[in-house]
């Protein structure tokens, strides 16, 4: 059995208690507190907080950051004539590869340690990235362990249209992915999502009211909205990415029918297409989440996005930690991964003992509201 004692101090539990001692993990599985006096530890003078996790974003986007600003979210992105979708198909894979890898790199300096991409393109665009992750993974030394390396949760989209091309697609992504991520259903016809629904999934996911124009489309077309439609359809997503324009209402059906929310504020601002009532979400239950959306509009920094969340809604802090760690491992089905407890991995974001914390009187507060890449060490 290999035992490893660290001497730190821990957000410890589903309430972040902020506890100092010693931390026994047995065969990378946290065992809790010893009080003997134990004499091979590893200390580490910083604070060790939960995994950080970003359960939404598009790492295809790294190579055209920045890119039509000011224009409306459907002019960008909008499949498939967006400007997006127009620039990434004049690159070549070469260049989408070491984009990709360039933003691998980007998570991992920001503390995550696990991410969930909605990968374009089909079969292509997920071994694009494969690729860009073999190469990821070839640039660390033997010092750091492959089990605290960021990991990926690739959800692939479909391209076809015809039902049999559409079907053998399918199986062929799920072959080499976690699931199917699609745009919205504003993309499809009914028939259409029940049929790419029926096929049998690992996670499937969804953007659903993300702009007030979607929400109005889907309205005047199938005279409901894409959540309410989402739900008539019993899709029975995994998540659902954004649900900026959700209305009470809906907030009461996602709790009813247990569908989690991905919330991504940082790019719906950027977007400039509103933002998430996201204590409206709270109050009625819903389970919330946290990424950052499209690497050309925003970076993945799950800091940036907590320090703006509370900024925006003076939530509890920990309430916010929460989304970004136990809140996204149960949304995206990690098992025992999300908390510094017994029986979860030991699987940690390090914060080093910097200016960042010093003096903190509410150490998740300074963690979510001043803490930068910078403040990481990856170990």
């Amino acid at each position: 059995m290999d035992t490893i004692y660290i001497k730190s101090n821990f957000l410890y539990g589903s309430e972040f208690e902020y506890k100092k001692g010693i931390l026994v993990i047995e065969d990378s599985i946290i065992k809790g507190f010893t009080n003997e006096d134990i004499k091979n530890y590893i200390k580490y003078d910083g604070v060790i907080m939960p995994p950080l996790i970003n359960a939404h974003t598009h790492i295809g986007d790294n190579i055209i950051k920045d890119i039509g600003i000011n224009k409306s979210l459907d002019e960008l992105v909008k499949p498939p004539n967006g400007l997006k979708h127009k620039f990434l198909n004049t690159c070549d894979d070469k260049d989408l590869i070491h984009g990709m890898l360039d933003g691998l790199h980007e998570l991992h300096n920001n503390g995550i340690k696990y991410f969930c991409d909605f990968r374009e393109n089909g079969l292509r665009g997920i071994n694009i990235f494969k690729e860009s992750y073999k190469l990821f993974k070839k640039s660390f030394t033997q010092n750091i362990k492959n089990n605290t390396l960021l990991k990926p949760i690739i959800l692939g989209r479909p391209t076809k249209s015809n039902n049999e091309e559409l079907k053998k697609e399918i199986r062929d992504i799920l072959k080499n992915s976690d699931g199917i991520g699609l745009s919205g259903c504003n993309e499809y016809t009914d028939k259409d999502l029940k049929f790419i629904r029926s096929q049998d999934y690992k996670i499937f996911s969804i953007h659903a009211n993300e702009h007030k124009g979607s929400v109005d489309y889907s309205k005047e077309t199938y005279g409901k909205t894409e959540i309410e439609r989402i739900i008539d359809l019993k899709l029975n997503p995994n998540f659902i990415i954004h649900a900026t324009h959700a209305t009470s209402h809906e907030a009461e059906l996602l709790y009813e029918y247990s569908i989690p929310v991905v919330v991504c504020p940082r790019a719906n601002a950027s977007f400039n297409v509103g933002l998430p009532d996201i204590i409206k979400l709270l109050k009625n239950n819903v389970l919330v989440g946290l990424g950052t959306d499209n690497f050309m509009a925003n970076s993945p920094s799950l800091f940036k996005e907590m320090d703006f969340i509370y900024k925006l809604y003076h939530i509890d802090p920990k309430e916010i930690l929460k989304f970004a760690t136990i809140n996204n491992a149960k949304i995206l089905g990690l098992k025992d991964v999300g908390l510094i407890d017994e029986g979860y991995k030991a699987t940690f974001t390090f914060i080093k003992k910097s200016p960042s914390i010093k003096y903190s009187k509410n150490i998740v507060a300074s963690i979510i509201t001043r803490c930068e890449k910078g403040d990481i060490i990856n170990q």
